[in-house]
């Protein structure tokens, strides 16, 4: 059975009204904000081009218009919904719409209070944690919008209100509801229906058989899987035989987004975010694996972005639309640091009482915690989380208020001095956190497998050199992949303080034309920024940069990489002038960091129509697969060898290609030179086993006779201009054919 304690309060009409009156309040609150933003923020109406809730709204009036929703859901729907339900209650404008957002925002207010009521056992705890809630600015501001965090609030209040219940007789209607309730959090802010766990772990305690354990946590799961079963099926249908998820699309890449190497722990699109080429997961733990600590460092920012009274914006700020725009808002002292600290010093008093209570209650926060936290700990993100910290924060003051009053002044400093003071001191480090945390350190030391290059930019910042890394391959075989990303790691020190900030470009040039690049602060590609001006003498950094090639990159054709640094001059964004600053060792504009070709790794190959078959092999590096050569021309013609070659290997040397036309004697009659494509494709960014066609054009003797066409490699930057061998070929040169010139 679950605890037999029976509710020590007969309510009484007083308190109903009380408790309207609270909802009432709260509304009329909210009310205030509306209007406060009508006439200041812009955000009000319309509302801002590309945020959730111009989404959300859009959605609505697609789904009204008979042609949405179009897929599988990426948004949550159980909001879109619900806005279905506002217009066809009060139609299409935006501040109607908004006055019934708050009245739900109110309507938390009254089931905060019967929560209040149930945890407590006291009128008060009712009265305290509503007018708290009323009172919360943040939930005030968010009542007023038209983003998730409103209705998934409503609900959390709606479900700890049932839990609670739950708890002093077992129903099994009730645990209907409970499940129910959790199926519409699923469907409207998937990640906090975790809170399920807590209300099974409350049921495992307060129960001393195992069956009821199992009739009410089945039929809570029952009727949470029928809740969301609409929108799985709809999945399935609009996914037309593919996989489909459960409610929605959304997942891996922003979990990415929020944990990346270069992420700052709020949902800002970050340059790592950029160069993801596999799964979001992998892309993770190799960062991961490059910098253990940095990502440490960020967990423990994001916590105090959490815990702190931190509300970082996304789609709609409390600080600019919120106390920017409202007196009233910026009267309420009440932030979600003393919440905080109140709440979990009330999980303390709830244990003192009633355990079971209190590991329930412990259990909320941290599941609600722990579904932030792989994502970025931002305003709205941990908005419902708010309730049971006001739950918790008013058994807190009742407890306090009991020992106050019975003069028992050592037992609430023996129950309470330390853990406040632990708390306290906590949140300040977490604080403390937000403003210092990742930190941006000088490596050790320069690892082995970095290229050298010891360039020097206006006498003062060196480029010690740079590395490729294992995750994207570009860098060290000499090309890829069309939508693929080009990245490196580079090793910067300065080599005298200095007062400036240097900027970098790296940009992939094909033609004399920048074909896609990166342009960022030296040392402000990762968060925290560290820029020059910060560094000393003697300190290494590293930073990891780079690009995605574009789906209109030139194909097949070599390009180069290059690096370059500037300076800005100037306040204004838009009023800045760029200050080129000069490569002084060696003198340069800018530095070749290496060569790039980019193919459509998807082709499948020149067919041989029209190419006779050839088969031969030059030094295990490339080979010869097909070939046109004319049997016949006239003295003096201009004739086309066209050539199919093939990579057998990675090459990291540019070879050059040589054509040898030999007459009868043995002498040699004609000869050409070159680099693929007329020195446009060269062979060490060639991929392996990826047709590469091409062609010279030759000039034949004028004397009649037979010609025999001869062909072959040579390093050209070897001394000795080595060729590579050719089997059967003592001086590496294999045998074409022969052209008959006739006059």
């Amino acid at each position: 059975m679950m605890s037999t304690s029976t509710f020590p309060l007969r309510l009484s009409y007083r308190d109903m009204v009380i408790g309207v009156a609270i909802m009432l309040l709260a509304f009329g609150l909210r009310v205030v904000v509306v209007f406060d933003r009508a006439a200041r923020d812009s955000a009000f109406d319309p509302l801002p081009d590309g945020t959730d809730q111009q989404a959300y709204v859009w959605q609505a009036g697609s789904y009204e218009a008979g042609n949405w929703p179009r897929g599988v859901f990426f948004f949550q729907p159980g909001l879109v919904y619900y806005l279905i339900g506002i217009r066809a209650l009060v139609g299409h404008s935006l501040g109607m719409m908004r006055l019934v957002t708050s009245l739900t925002g109110a309507l938390a207010c009254g089931f905060t209070v019967g929560a209040g009521w149930l945890l407590t056992k006291r009128r008060w705890g009712g009265y305290l944690a509503g007018l708290l809630l009323a009172f919360y600015p943040v939930t005030i501001l968010f009542s007023t919008d038209f983003l998730t965090e409103s209705l998934a609030t409503f609900y959390v209040a709606l479900s700890l209100f049932l839990v609670l219940w739950q708890r002093e007789k077992l129903a099994v209607w009730r645990s209907a509801l409970i499940g129910l309730t959790f199926g519409l959090i699923a469907i409207t802010r998937s990640n906090i229906s975790i809170m399920l766990f807590a209300w099974l772990l409350l049921l495992i305690l307060d129960t001393r058989r195992i069956r009821p354990v199992i009739i009410h946590g089945a039929v809570s799961l029952v009727f949470m899987a029928l809740m969301i079963s609409p929108i799985t099926l709809y999945n399935r249908y609009a996914a037309r035989g593919g996989s489909f998820p459960l409610i929605t699309d959304a997942g891996s890449n922003q979990i990415y987004l929020a944990n990346s190497r270069d992420a700052t722990g709020v949902g800002s699109i970050d340059p790592a975010m950029l160069t993801v080429d596999s799964n979001y997961l992998d892309a993770l733990l190799y960062d991961i694996h490059l910098n253990p600590q940095r990502f440490i460092e960020l967990q423990i920012r994001k916590a105090g972005l959490y815990w702190t009274e931190m509300e970082s914006g996304n789609n709609l700020d409390y600080l600019k639309n919120g106390e920017a725009v409202s007196p009233l808002l910026r009267a309420i002292p009440l932030d979600f640091r003393m919440l905080t600290f109140l709440g979990w010093l009330g999980v303390l008093a709830l244990i003192y009482s009633n355990w079971k209570g209190g590991v329930f209650f412990a259990a909320v926060h941290l599941l609600l915690y722990a579904v932030v936290i792989p994502l970025w700990a931002e305003g709205r993100l941990k908005q419902p989380a708010v309730v049971p910290l006001i739950l918790t924060a008013a058994y807190l003051g009742l407890a306090l208020y009991d020992l106050a009053r019975a003069r028992q002044w050592r037992q609430l400093a023996r129950r309470y001095a330390v853990p406040a003071a632990v708390t306290a001191l906590v949140l300040v480090g977490l604080r403390w956190s937000v403003d210092n945390l990742p930190q941006t350190r000088p490596v050790a030391s320069v690892p082995a497998d970095v290229r050298p290059l010891n360039v020097v930019f206006d006498n003062k910042l060196r480029l010690i050199g740079w590395r490729p890394l294992s995750f994207w391959p570009a860098a060290e075989r000499g090309w890829t992949h069309f939508l693929h990303s080009y990245v490196v790691q580079l090793y910067w020190e300065v080599l005298e303080p200095v007062p400036a900030d240097y900027n970098f470009y790296l940009a992939y040039i094909a033609d004399g034309t920048r074909v896609v690049g990166f342009d960022r602060a030296i040392g402000g590609v990762s968060f925290y920024p560290r820029p020059t001006s910060r560094w000393q003498p003697g300190e290494i950094y590293a930073e990891i940069s780079g690009f995605k090639l574009p789906p209109d990159s030139p194909q097949e054709h070599t390009g180069e990489i290059r690096l370059g640094v500037y300076k800005l001059a100037g306040d204004a964004e838009g009023n800045r002038t760029v200050l080129p600053v000069q490569a002084t060792s060696p003198e340069a504009d800018s530095i070749t960091l290496s060569r790039l070709a980019v193919f459509d790794m998807g082709y499948q190959g020149t067919r041989l129509d029209g190419y006779s078959a050839a088969d031969a092999g030059f030094g295990g590096q490339i080979a010869l697969k097909g070939l046109k050569m004319p049997e016949t021309a006239r003295p003096s013609q201009t004739v086309t060898l066209a050539f199919y070659w093939s990579a057998l290997a990675e090459m990291t040397t540019d070879y050059t290609l040589f054509v040898h036309l030999v007459d009868e004697k043995g002498n040699l009659a004609a000869q050409i030179d070159t680099q693929p494509r007329g020195n446009m494709l060269l062979t060490s960014t060639w991929p392996p086993d990826y047709p590469i066609d091409d062609e010279v054009t030759l000039t034949l003797p004028e004397p009649p006779g037979t010609y025999t066409v001869y062909i072959g490699w040579y390093n050209s930057q070897s001394p000795t201009f080595d060729r590579l061998p050719v089997a059967g070929s003592p001086d590496g040169r294999f045998k074409l054919g022969e052209i008959h010139v006739t006059p």
